[in-house]
C-alpha cells in the first residue's frame, strides 16, 4: 500500500516509516524539510495548503498525519489551534481530493485533559479509557480534541476512514532508533543522552511549575509512557485496518513510567477515585484494551528492559554525565 506521511521528518516519523517499510508498504514523506531516513521519497509540502497536499498525496491509499505543534508552550494558543486544527482539515480535504481511503491522525492523550494540566485534576475513574470525559485546559490538548472531531465529520461526509490515535508520552529508549529520531528536525545536535536525561527527570518526579517547557509532570500524564516502537506499530495497524469508519483509540505501554507500584501510586495520589480493574505491579493507568480489541494493538516493549534502562543502571546518568 502507498502511504503518505505528513511530518515525516519529526522524531516519531522515523519509527513509523521503518515499521511501514518493514511490512512492505510504499512510503512517501510529505514535509517542508526532508526526512533523515534514507531511501525514501520526499515531497515538499506544508499542511497549510490543501491543494499542494492533494498533489503530494496523489496515488496514496492512506495518509498518516503526524505534523503538528506538539506543545502548548511552543506557540501562542491561536497558532497552536490554527496549525493543528486547520492543518488537519487541510489534510482531510487533500486526502478526499487525492482519493485516499484512510487518514490516521496522531492525536494525543492531552485531548483527555491529562497531560499539560494547568490545574489539579482528578480522574472520574481508573484506568482511564476512551469513554472518560475530555476536558483539556491547554491549547494543545484542545487542538487535538477538535482535530478528532474534524476527522469524525469528514468520515460522515465522505467515503474516508479516519482513525485517531491518542499517543501517550512517546519515549525513544532503543539507542539505534533514538539516534535515527534525533537526526531529524528538532533533534539535530542533540545526543541520545540529552533526551534520556529528560526521561530520568520524569522518573525522579521533581517538583516544578506546570507552565514550562520541561517534560510534563508524570502525575499529570497519569504516569503514562509509550515506547516509540509500539506507537509505530499502532500507526501501521491503523493504516492496514479495513473495517473501521471512524474511531478514537488510546495508545500507550503496558506499564507506567514510575518505579512505584501502581496500586501504591493510586493510593497516594487518588485514594478516593473509583478503580475499575486490578492494579498489579506497574500496570498502566490508561487502558489500551479498545485498541487491542479493535486494532490488534498490544505493547511489546517496556522502558524497564531497554537501552535506556541499561544506561540508567550503568551509572552514566549521574549528575555529571
Amino acid at each position: 500500500m502507498k502511504v503518505a506521511i505528513t511530518g515525516a521528518s519529526g522524531a516519531i516519523g522515523s519509527y513509523v516509516i521503518r515499521d511501514l517499510q518493514q511490512c512492505g508498504h510504499d512510503v512517501v514523506a510529505v514535509s517542508r524539510s526532508p526526512t533523515a531516513t534514507t531511501g525514501i521519497r520526499h515531497v515538499s509540502a506544508g499542511i497549510d495548503d490543501a491543494d499542494t497536499l492533494a498533489a503530494a498525496f496523489d496515488g496514496a491509499e492512506a495518509v498518516v498525519h503526524l505534523a503538528a505543534i506538539t506543545s502548548p508552550f511552543r506557540a501562542s494558543a491561536a497558532n497552536v489551534i490554527a496549525v493543528n486544527v486547520m492543518g488537519t482539515v487541510n489534510v482531510l480535504e487533500a486526502a478526499v481530493a487525492a482519493g485516499a481511503r484512510r487518514v490516521v491522525l496522531a492525536s494525543s492523550g492531552a485531548a483527555t485533559g491529562f497531560s499539560f494540566q494547568l490545574r489539579e485534576r482528578r480522574p472520574g475513574y481508573l484506568p482511564l479509557d476512551e469513554q472518560h470525559p475530555c476536558e483539556p485546559d491547554d491549547s494543545y490538548g484542545l487542538s487535538k480534541l477538535l482535530a478528532e472531531m474534524a476527522c469524525a465529520r469528514w468520515s460522515r461526509a465522505h467515503p474516508l476512514s479516519t482513525i485517531c490515535l491518542r499517543i501517550n508520552s512517546n519515549w525513544y529508549v532503543d539507542r539505534a532508533g533514538a539516534e535515527a529520531a534525533l537526526r531529524g528536525g528538532w533533534g539535530k545536535g542533540l545526543a541520545v543522552e540529552d533526551m534520556w536525561k529528560r526521561y530520568r527527570m520524569q522518573l525522579e518526579q521533581p517538583e516544578r511549575p506546570r507552565s514550562s517547557d520541561a517534560p510534563p509532570l508524570p502525575r499529570d500524564l497519569l504516569w503514562a509512557v509509550t515506547d516509540a516502537r509500539d506507537a509505530a506499530q499502532a500507526f501501521r495497524l491503523a493504516v492496514e485496518n479495513e473495517t473501521i469508519q471512524h474511531e478514537v483509540f488510546l495508545i500507550n505501554g503496558a506499564d507506567t513510567c514510575s518505579r512505584q507500584a501502581t496500586e501504591s501510586l493510586v493510593g497516594e495520589h487518588y485514594p478516593a477515585v473509583e478503580v475499575r480493574a486490578p492494579l498489579s505491579g506497574h500496570c498502566t493507568l490508561i487502558s489500551h484494551q479498545k485498541a487491542s480489541a479493535r486494532l490488534g494493538y498490544w505493547p511489546r516493549y517496556s522502558w524497564r528492559h531497554s537501552d535506556f534502562a541499561d544506561w540508567l543502571q550503568s551509572g552514566a546518568s549521574g549528575p555529571d554525565a
